[in-house]
C-alpha cells in the first residue's frame, strides 16, 4: 500500500507548559532535562502525525542552552516533521 505524501505542515504541533518549581534548579532556572522531554514528547507526537506510525527518538546530535527560562515563565514548543522550534 502507498502512503499519501505529507507537507510538514500537516505534522505540525504546537505545545505550551508553564515553568513551575519542581521544573527548576536551585537558581529558578529551567532544569535542561525537563526541557529535553518536553522537546521529545511534541516531537515524537509530530512524527506520529506524520508518519502515522509509533516512533522513538534514536539520538540527538547536539542541544546547546543559550540563556535561562526562569521561575514562571511559559514556554511554546513547536514542531513539524522538518524540525523543531522552542519560544519562551
Amino acid at each position: 500500500m502507498e502512503r499519501k505524501k505529507k507537507h510538514p505542515r500537516e505534522s505540525f504541533v504546537s505545545m505550551t507548559e508553564l515553568v513551575l518549581p519542581n521544573d527548576t534548579n536551585t537558581l529558578n532556572n529551567l532544569m535542561g532535562g525537563r526541557l529535553m522531554h518536553w522537546m521529545d514528547i511534541v516531537s515524537a507526537i509530530a512524527g506520529q502525525k506524520h508518519c502515522e506510525s509509533i516512533v522513538v527518538t534514536a539520538s540527538v546530535d547536539n542541544i546547546s542552552f543559550r540563556s535561562p527560562i526562569r521561575l514562571g515563565d511559559v514556554v511554546t514548543l513547536r514542531a513539524r516533521h522538518a524540525g523543531l522550534q522552542l519560544f519562551s
